[in-house]
């Protein structure tokens, strides 16, 4: 019998079911300095870069811009921005040369209490000591700097375009499209237009856009390309294990740091397993289940090791909703997978996408969703709505011999189906060009 909790929103619910937990070995170093420890060992040995100081103190009077996740990540922010202030120097702490970019894509902004969240102590002395900007993917001022091989037009944020040392930090997670979240994300989408979001964000449709695969992945690449007409200066990027044990951390040139990251993530997320009848997906808690925007990639995570017909149990509070309104409006409008595929392919939209890959996971397995969402809503979509997980456990299991499986950290978890022959090929990260203009 399986007596465990499993996170929702900001509490833990419990589960006592017959069934397989399934979860990554938590990876704790033994050899390397944990917390502030593993930044300052990052920074102090870049890979394909100088170290940080050397790079500031080569230009006198920079500007400076440092670019953090927004409220929707996980990334230890604050204890990034502890190292890279002792870095810098208190020469370069001048409120007009340092500015904190918050880099929100197309994300609702956050309010104070997120920016309490992301920012911890730097959230009271900002003011004094750095400017912070909101990224806003609409602003009028934001600066045309290429166009990608691809045709993505870039437009990225003014303040990052023209300082004179860039940063960018963030963690390197698992990503349903991009592969890998850290890097150049940052920059596409998240400090980028709506415009270049929606043109990079349409190639998603290619079937080598997929979690945890960049070697020929056209999202990626795009990116990256993006992220090449006006790089970082350095980058720093942090891995957690799927516990949410800080492992490692990263710094120097943007692509070897992801590249080198995104190796480690992948052996720390991948978990090989069969085929279940009924797979229960928590997607994390907060702020990972804040929405079901955010929510539904621990579904893309998890799926495939469902058995066709069988049943995933998304166990996600959603107390800000749905989290996108063409997300709700395109799974009002298009009921099939075809109709939303044809949707993408023909009138691309951001948050429709979600839809897409929602419609494209009930083309397999029906859903269940446990959350604060309408219920009724969640129905006229074709998901089963509950409000309990003891009330979806009890529907859902009809009888004792249905293979169970239970997910914990869905958007840190990547369940590799070991009967699927394409699947089982270890998910190899390969080195790959970086494209050019």
């Amino acid at each position: 019998m399986t007596k465990l909790q499993i996170p929702y929103g900001s509490k833990w619910i419990g589960i006592d079911i017959e069934g397989r937990l399934l979860a990554p070995k938590s990876s704790k170093s033994k050899t390397k300095p944990k917390k502030h420890g593993v930044i300052k060992h990052a920074l102090q040995n870049p890979i394909g870069t100088k170290k940080l100081r050397e790079i500031i103190d080569r230009k006198k009077n920079a500007k400076i811009v440092i670019v953090v996740d927004d409220h929707t990540r996980e990334a230890p922010t604050e204890r990034m921005l502890d190292a890279l202030t002792e870095e810098i120097g208190k020469e370069h702490k001048d409120k007009e040369q340092v500015t904190l970019l918050v880099a929100c894509g197309t994300h609702t902004a956050p309010n104070e209490e997120d920016l309490k969240r992301i920012l911890g102590t730097y959230m009271n002395t900002y003011a004094s000591q750095f400017n912070l900007e909101i990224h806003d993917c609409d602003a009028k001022d934001q600066v045309f700097v290429g166009t990608t091989s691809r045709g993505t037009p870039v437009m990225l944020n003014r303040s990052y375009v023209e300082a004179d040392v860039k940063i960018l930090t963030g963690d390197i997670t698992l990503h349903y499209y991009a592969g890998f979240g850290g890097g150049r994300k940052s920059i596409l989408p998240g400090i980028s237009s709506r415009e270049t979001i929606k043109r990079n964000h349409a190639l998603l449709l290619d079937d080598r856009a997929k979690t945890a695969n960049i070697e020929d992945n056209p999202v990626h690449q795009d990116m990256t390309e993006a992220a090449s007409f006006a790089p970082p200066d350095f980058v720093i990027n942090t891995v957690a294990d799927s516990s949410g044990n800080q492992v490692d951390a990263y710094a120097g040139e943007m692509n070897s740091v992801l590249l080198t990251g995104a190796e480690v993530i992948k052996k720390l997320s991948s978990l090989e397993t069969d085929l279940f009848d009924i797979l229960v997906v928590s997607a994390g808690g907060l702020p990972k289940d804040r929405n079901l925007y955010q929510a539904t990639k621990a579904i893309e995570n998890c799926y495939r090791t469902v058995v066709p017909g069988g049943t995933l149990i998304l166990v996600a509070e959603c107390r800000e909703g749905i989290g996108d309104p063409y997300f709700e409006e395109w799974m009002n409008k298009y009921a099939t997978y075809e109709d939303a595929a044809e949707a993408i392919r023909t009138n691309f939209v951001l948050g429709g996408h979600k839809a897409f890959y929602m419609r494209k996971t009930m083309k397999r397995v029906n859903l269940a969703i446990v959350s604060e969402l309408d219920t009724q809503m969640l129905n006229r979509w074709g998901i089963t709505g509950y409000k309990s997980l003891r009330e979806a456990l009890k529907k859902e299991i009809k009888n004792e011999q249905l293979k169970i499986g239970i997910v914990k950290k869905g958007l840190d978890t990547l369940l590799v189906n070991v009967s699927n022959q394409e699947n089982s090929n270890k998910l190899q990260i390969m080195n790959h060009e970086i494209p050019h203009d």
